[in-house]
């Protein structure tokens, strides 16, 4: 109960941060050195990871713009 309540009250941000391991898939398949230290592109799991946390990010700043905007 506690679980649907929670997930009902952050749809988008979950969301968001899953729209966001998606399109951090995509650029290490395409874009990702397989070879290097470079560490944003080098691991699969570490680029979905930062394309998580960038999605939901990028979802509360803008949350958080429309709501000062109607404050």
């Amino acid at each position: 109960m506690k679980l649907r309540l929670f997930i009902k009250k952050n749809r988008f941000t979950i969301l968001s941060m899953i729209i966001g391991v998606i399109v951090a898939y995509f650029y290490w398949l395409h874009v990702g050195m397989y070879w290097g230290t470079y560490p944003l592109s080098s691991e699969c799991w570490v680029n979905c990871v930062y394309g998580c946390l960038f999605g939901g990010l990028i979802y509360c700043i803008f949350l958080k713009k429309n709501i000062q905007d109607e404050g």
